[in-house]
């Protein structure tokens, strides 16, 4: 019965999660703020707020290994998301993609680093802990930073005829507002169902949240990057990812503030290896940006089948201790 209720969330999620996604791709072209920009950020965040819902249920409700699992789970999920990129067409993701992105891996390893160092050595600030809540301002520092580079930097883009010139932007916000409450109250309903499915499977909080449920409130992303595969936007797919990544990451210092206490000590350190892995993930894909190969090996290339390969270490390694 806990799988069923767990499976309904899920379509849940992803029939608001697709909405959401959608009309913020509306309010980007009603607003003016652009897909790059809304790839990067706008849509990342979008995209994450089941992780943010449910990270703030599972935070006040005293279950830190779910929350911190959601998190560091849907970041994992979000990079396997690109090999489904890789897969759909005959030349490699990097290969295709802009190497401006070599930033936002930069600072998506730099949030993680600080999140990691949290995990092994995090000190009491009363509430909060010093290396959670030097994500903040250093969440703030690469939204500026990429904000800068945009501008210093702009790529040359072609303008199109509006493609929602059709839908008035009241109905856009009306329509978005809708898919985020779906989303809020789908997202409340996890924590529980992940600690049920814990105890009854006996895999535990830190697995089921960063397996299960992170899978589960990734299913926005996978609408998004679905779509940029059929359209061929990778950059604006390849964007969406690393801003969820970041924003993920942020997160860690958001649920800080919400628990009983410093947050990252009181989890198990089984979430370190999610980290390194993530680590290994975004190294992974910086690798291939940078160096562009051509070939593959047989559906996915080389940093593709990587990226596969570190998630399944990361899901099979708690199982065989």
């Amino acid at each position: 019965m806990t799988w069923l209720a767990f499976l309904a969330v899920a379509l849940v999620i992803l029939l608001a999660g697709w909405q959401v996604a959608f009309y913020g791709d509306v309010l980007s072209e009603k607003t003016g703020l652009g897909r790059t920009f809304m790839g990067l950020f706008l849509v990342g965040i979008t995209t994450s707020l089941p992780e943010l819902f449910n990270v703030t249920s599972a935070a006040l409700q005293g279950l830190p290994d779910i929350a911190v699992g959601n998190l560091l789970g849907a970041s994992m999920v979000n990079f396997l998301l690109l090999t489904v990129l890789d897969a759909v067409h005959p030349r490699p993701l990097t290969a295709r993609a802009s190497q401006g992105h070599a930033l936002s891996l930069g600072l998506v390893v730099l949030l993680l680093a600080v999140a990691g160092l949290g995990l092994l050595a995090e000190r009491s600030l009363e509430r909060v802990g010093w290396f959670a809540l030097g994500l903040f301002p250093l969440y703030l520092f690469a939204l500026w930073l990429s904000f800068r580079y945009a501008r210093r930097f702009p790529h040359d883009e072609v303008l199109e005829e509006e493609a929602y010139a059709h839908i008035p932007l009241r109905t856009a916000l009306g329509r978005y507002l809708l898919g985020a409450g779906v989303l809020v109250g789908a997202a409340v309903l996890l924590p529980d169902l992940a600690e049920a499915l814990a105890r009854e499977t006996g895999l535990g909080q830190a697995w089921v949240g960063t397996f299960l449920v992170g899978l589960v409130t990734t299913l926005p992303e996978a609408t998004v990057t679905l779509a940029a595969a059929r359209l061929g936007a990778v950059d604006l797919a390849l964007g969406n990812v690393l801003g969820s990544v970041m924003f993920n990451t942020f997160l860690l210092s958001y649920a800080d503030v919400l628990a009983p206490g410093p947050l990252l000590i009181q989890v198990g350190g089984s979430h370190l290896l999610s980290v390194l892995v993530l680590l290994g993930m975004a190294g992974t894909v910086l690798t291939g940006l940078m160096y562009q190969s051509l070939r593959k090996l047989w559906v996915l290339a080389y940093d593709s089948w990587a990226i596969v390969a570190l998630y399944l270490l990361a899901a099979s390694l708690p199982l065989v201790r």
